[in-house]
């Protein structure tokens, strides 16, 4: 059932986290984004790619 539910890339977290890292750079508030994109899954962007901890 794994395969049948995979979730799809979360593109909206994954954008605010985009702006989150372009504000930070122009040295304005970065940190409402960053938590945006927390709220929208974005750092689920960094484990995609790792397997569930039961092994299969």
């Amino acid at each position: 059932m794994n395969k049948i539910m995979k979730p799809g890339f979360p593109i909206v977290g994954a954008i605010f986290l985009a702006l989150a890292v372009l504000k930070f750079f122009q040295g304005e508030g970065w940190v409402v984004w960053a938590i945006l994109g927390f709220i929208f899954g974005g750092f689920g962007v960094f484990s995609r790619g790792r397997s569930g901890g039961n092994g299969s």
